[in-house]
């Protein structure tokens, strides 16, 4: 088991990396790190309740277990590139608000604390006893683990699937795609950029949809979702490089392909990773209320919403698992079982109704920075040009495109209008330096 965590261990590095340099290249092109998210957990606890695997799970079981997750996982996922590609996820952004930015990562947040306090109550106790390093056996393991190992898809075997699980992992990516445009908005902020123009979210979703795909098909058991630390951590470093992030993303390749590194990881005591997975969490929970800066909160109507979606989103939530559907179908009763239980997904749909049909405030007043909204033109004016453009496609892309105009039309990809304007801005300012 200890030899398979190891192994299993790798693939996130090289999965969601490989997604990073791509994501930065031609995507949102923002310096976002991905990896493993945190919103699939819930669904995960609801699975876990039903199937159980614990030391005393004979090997079988628990690879059946891990294929119904990767199964399950790759279904659910697709809904990420469908959204993306059509241009569905684009238009909905500009519905989706710090109002209901806050509630979903705050009970995302919420929801990990007892996973947290399993973990950092494994502390140790001042006892008097034998202390050696050769008996462990986490070092047997990392003798055992070969220097190189390439992850190969379908690890633990063909996939299979589980409606409830499925259905609990769809929900899981709508969270994660809600809290990602909140991380997207968030970052452009301390780059100093507007927000994400329609094309840029749209690109940002396929990749982050075919990654998530990847991750399945390796095993990885979750999506793969931007890392809010990452943005608290530019927030405060002021480092808001393309470049960096994907020399990161390679360095974290490396590291995954180098298998000795992920053994290592393994033999970290669990209530070290307690500790560290509060901190992460911690940052997560900070990075999603400093979404309210932009929100008007002396308007109760604001507050209210926000109070009404995390604490009902809580009670539903605890009410369900109390006591479970009975409807006589065990279909209908673990699909919906598992909805009403996944906080996250009661309290976005509350906020996320609640903020766009209540009246009493403006778009700006709830939070929605558009680009007309900047009071000094000359801040405007600086981030719209294309010098400061961080969206802006490179010039070899952009004449590609205009070559085959049909290819503007999808929706993953500027208008010709914008790509043409780009091109003119950018011929103009070189004219002007050879002047």
């Amino acid at each position: 088991m200890m030899i398979c965590l190891s192994a299993l261990l790798v693939v996130p590095y090289i999965v969601s990396d490989m997604l990073c340099a791509g994501e930065k290249a031609l995507e949102i092109r923002l310096s976002i790190l991905h990896g493993p998210s945190f919103a699939f957990i819930p669904a995960l606890h609801t699975f876990q309740a039903e199937f159980p695997c614990n030391s005393d799970t004979s090997t079988n079981n628990w690879e059946e277990k891990m294929q119904m997750i990767s199964g399950s996982c790759l279904i659910a996922v697709l809904i990420m590139p469908f959204l993306g590609f059509t241009g569905l996820i684009g238009k909905i952004s500009k519905y989706i608000g710090p109002v209901t930015i806050v509630p979903i990562m705050s009970l995302l947040t919420i929801g990990t604390v007892p996973d947290i306090e399993e973990k950092m109550g494994l502390h140790w106790i001042s006892i008097v006893s034998e202390a050696r390093t050769d008996k462990n056996v986490s070092l047997a393991v990392f003798e055992k683990t070969p220097w190189i190992q390439i992850p190969k898809p379908l690890f633990f075997g063909a996939p299979k699937f589980n409606a409830a699980l499925i259905c609990g992992f769809m929900a899981s990516c709508f969270a994660a795609m809600i809290e990602s445009i909140g991380d997207y908005n968030l970052c452009a902020k301390i780059s100093k950029q507007t927000r994400p123009p329609p094309s840029n979210t749209n690109r940002a979703f396929v990749v982050e949809g075919v990654g998530c795909i990847l991750a399945a098909l390796w095993g990885v058991g979750t999506g793969i979702t931007c890392y809010a630390e990452n943005i608290a951590i530019m927030s405060v470093t002021k480092v808001t490089s393309r470049i960096t992030m994907q020399m990161a993303g390679l360095l974290l390749i490396f590291a995954g392909i180098i298998s000795k590194f992920a053994a290592f990881l393994s033999m970290i005591p669990e209530p070290i990773i307690g500790g560290l997975l509060a901190m992460g969490v911690c940052l997560i929970n900070g990075v999603s209320l400093s979404n309210l800066q932009t929100v008007d909160m002396k308007i109760s109507r604001n507050l209210t919403i926000i109070g009404i979606a995390i604490i009902m989103s809580i009670t539903t939530a605890s009410h369900f698992e109390k006591t479970p559907l009975n409807t006589g179908n065990k279909t209908v009763d673990d699909v919906f079982g598992t909805l009403l239980t996944i906080r996250m997904l009661i309290g976005g749909l509350i906020a996320f109704t609640l903020d766009n049909i209540a009246p009493g405030a403006t778009r700006k007043q709830r939070g929605f920075v558009d680009d007309d909204d900047y009071d000094d033109d000359d801040e405007k004016e600086a981030l719209t040009s294309v010098e400061h453009n961080g969206y802006a496609l490179p010039s070899s892309v952009n004449q590609f495109l205009l070559r085959y105009p049909w290819l503007t039309y999808l929706p993953v990809i500027p208008s010709r209008k914008e790509i043409k304007d780009i091109e003119d801005e950018r011929q103009g300012d070189i004219g002007k330096e050879k002047i």
